[in-house]
This record gives structure tokens, C-alpha cells and sequence, in this order.
């Protein structure tokens, strides 16, 4: 049975949950929805994880 390939991000994939994304834009917007709404950290994780949920259902 052959293997499929490695992801190519496989590397960025692991390291995910340590260092978070890669583009800082994300990071920006995180804290511009906590500071400016004053929203805690898991309401906004709740509407990253919504969105990637409805991703998954496409």
C-alpha cells in the first residue's frame, strides 16, 4: 500500500498549537477585538472555531 505524501505545512501544522498562526494579521485582529470590544479570549476563539466549523460543512 503506498502512503499518501506529507502535508506540505505538516511542519507549521505541528508547531500550530505552540506559536499560533503565522500570519500576524490574525494575531492583530485577536487583539483588536479583545482591546476595542473588550471581548475575553474564549468568545473570540468561539467565532474562530464557529468559522472553521462552517468551513468543514462547505
Amino acid at each position: 500500500m503506498i502512503s499518501p505524501p506529507p502535508h506540505p505545512d505538516a511542519q507549521a501544522l505541528r508547531d500550530w498549537p505552540l506559536y499560533g498562526p503565522q500570519d500576524p494579521a490574525i494575531a492583530e485582529c485577536v487583539e483588536r477585538l479583545a482591546h476595542e470590544r473588550q471581548m475575553r479570549l474564549q468568545d473570540i476563539e468561539r467565532i474562530i472555531l464557529n468559522a472553521l466549523k462552517a468551513e468543514l460543512l462547505k
